[in-house]
């Protein structure tokens, strides 16, 4: 297949399957982003309604791990019984029940201080201040004072590290969830004010036209009447004439070019146009968006005959291509928000006044389109901005699964009673696997000054590791999806298959998505666009940060400063490039036990790390 690139300003790339016409999209810098970021309804990989995880043909080896706790559980039980006297011996128990109801109550209290949000944007939405560098200080003092109260309290009431881990990492998801919500919305009040400032000019321009609105209108109609009138169908093969191919979406698909023996010719501009992250592709007057990173980036290009097909039932808008393009510089809202559907809102006609010949007021008017549409959610509801700014729509927030906050999610017709008693039961069940492992396979197995290191960390390792999945399947399977069946919540997908990862940055994303979205949307995003760095700068940032974060919390509990996890945490950057390295992908099995010994190595190392040295 023969590709040519030509030079104008659309740069028209001629292909056996149509014309591609190829050019920066306003928020092409955000696209790939979004496309990581899709709140869409899912179940969890080992949620017994999920097809693809019944039908794995190793399924019954996640059977057999259940049953293997189980009788180790039991086999526990009898000998704990045969020796003491008691089933389950309490030491860790009356460790992890001490002062449970100052913690109850202080937990409480920092929920319910989570509240401060909904006032703080009250503030931006009656323009008490902006969300520049007030709101930003406002937000971020908060916060500060928000967490710095979890950690001195823990630290004054001297609690043990079970109740000072909880309480610090609860209020750090809560921290999350706050500077998503108050950064969202300090957004979409930034794009809310200029779109009252882009309508007063608009209101000035007019005021200063003889004739007013109405001559103004009648000119625009007349105009646009002219342009409809000139449409006609567009020859298979060629691009449309004069004007550039407006952004927009398509909502029709082409069956993949890969079945067909035809190559993908997204494919071709990936390799030609690094750059271009966000393409418009224009086969016969059809203007389609191809995002990198979405699903449907590899099928959108289908065969010649099927776009042949469809073309012929298109007409070139010309009306619609002749509007001027609104500012590239305007503040952004909602085509940041993750959206649960391959399409975004649909978007409303634009304004009458768009067609004026007067180009000052056209733009002003597609401006105001333009920004219109950014305070409007990606979803079905087209909640606007700020109907969202109330304490129940903060409320059901807090009760949803996810740390990164927009208008509207995906949300599911009922609510199953029996599902959540099941996740009750889960939990209640695997948290007594978690004190049993604890109390008799991890305390009385930890290291004490003068003693063999080797030995404790091969006493240690599995019993660690056991638990790490126990707490993982806890907080995700059954924490989380507990809270989103209350709520209606319909994304269930809070992990992916990190168990089968040969790299730490596959382990990174898919071990913990609530906190890889966040990160990936407040912290890596925007140090991006707010810093101008670069991917490599703004991904090293990201590690630092949540390597302080998890240094933080092992301060907390161990009441040490100690950089023991902070330096593994960092340590992934060089592993993640070596990762990367063509020897190291060809072999996944190697990257896959590798992984796994780095994974139940860490846990042994940490605690010996922290309490002898």
């Amino acid at each position: 297949m023969t590709t040519t690139l030509s030079k104008n300003k659309d740069n028209i790339i001629n292909t056996p399957g149509g014309v591609i016409h190829v050019r920066p999209y306003r928020s092409s810098s955000n696209a790939q982003l979004k496309a990581v970021l899709s709140f869409t309804p899912r179940v969890s990989s080992l949620d017994r309604t999920n097809e693809r995880s019944q039908n794995d043909q190793f399924r019954g080896f996640f059977v057999l791990f259940w049953i293997g706790l189980a009788l180790l559980f039991l086999r526990t039980s009898v000998q704990s019984w045969e020796e003491n006297r008691t089933p389950l011996s309490w030491n860790f128990g009356r460790l992890i029940t001490g002062d449970a109801l100052v913690l109850a109550v202080s937990d409480l209290i920092m929920v319910l201080a989570m509240f401060f949000c909904v006032p703080f944007v009250k503030g931006l939405q009656y323009r008490w201040y902006t969300y520049g560098w007030t709101g930003l200080f406002i937000q971020h003092t908060f916060q500060t004072l928000y967490l710095g109260a979890a950690v001195w309290w823990g630290w004054h009431r001297q609690w043990y590290w079970v109740q000072s881990g909880f309480l610090v990492l609860h209020a750090l998801s809560s921290m999350m969830k706050m500077h998503s919500y108050m950064a969202h919305n300090g957004m979409l009040a930034t794009v809310y004010f200029q779109l009252q400032e882009e309508k007063r000019q608009l209101d000035e321009v007019i005021k200063h036209v003889e004739g007013g609105k109405e001559k103004l209108l009648t000119e625009a109609a007349e105009r646009q009447a002219h342009l409809e009138a000139l449409e006609g169908p567009t020859p298979v093969g060629t691009p449309g004439p004069g004007t550039p191919a407006l952004t927009a979406r398509s909502s029709f698909s082409v069956p993949s070019a890969n079945s067909t023996g035809y190559e993908d010719p997204a494919n071709i501009l990936k390799k030609q146009l690094g750059g271009f992250t966000d393409m418009n592709t224009t086969n016969g007057g059809i203007t389609t968006a191809i995002k990198e990173g979405t699903p449907e980036h590899s099928g959108i290009l289908g065969p010649s005959a099927e776009i042949r097909q469809r073309v012929g039932r298109k007409k070139k808008n010309q009306a619609t291509d002749a509007l001027p393009q609104p500012r590239p510089n305007l503040p952004l809202g909602t085509s940041l928000e993750p959206s649960h559907s391959t399409l975004p809102h649909e978007h409303a006609p634009p304004s009458p006044l768009a067609w004026s010949t007067n180009e000052k007021v056209a733009l002003l008017a597609r401006n105001i389109d333009a920004m219109q549409e950014e305070l409007i959610s990606n979803g079905g509801t087209g909640l606007v901005w700020p109907q969202n700014v109330t304490y129940r729509h903060f409320l059901d927030f807090m009760f949803f699964p996810t740390l990164v906050y927009q208008l509207e999610y995906p949300r599911t017709k009922t609510m199953r009673p029996l599902v959540v008693l099941e996740k009750v039961v889960a939990t209640m069940g695997t948290f007594s696997l978690i004190y049993t492992i604890t109390e008799h396979y991890i305390m009385p197995m930890l290291p004490k000054s003068g003693d063999s290191l080797l030995k404790a960390f091969i006493n240690l390792a599995l019993p660690m590791m056991v638990n790490y999945l126990l707490i993982f399947y806890i907080i995700f399977e059954c924490v989380c999806t507990g809270f989103a069946e209350l709520s209606y919540f319909a994304d269930r997908e809070f992990y992916q298959d990190w168990w089968n990862s040969t790299t730490w940055d596959q382990f990174s994303r898919k071990w913990n998505k609530p906190v890889h979205t966040f990160l990936l949307r407040h912290v890596y995003a925007s140090t991006i666009s707010g810093f101008q760095l670069s991917r490599t700068s703004a991904a090293f940032v990201t590690f630092l940060l949540s390597a302080l974060c998890h240094e933080l919390v092992m301060a907390v509990v161990t009441k040490k400063i100690r950089p023991y996890l902070f330096l593994m945490q960092m340590a992934q950057l060089p592993m993640i490039a070596l990762g990367k390295l063509p020897i190291v992908k060809r072999n996944k099995t190697v990257g896959n036990i590798v992984f796994w010994l780095g994974l139940m190595s860490g846990f042994p190392l940490l605690a010996i790390c922290y309490l002898i040295y």
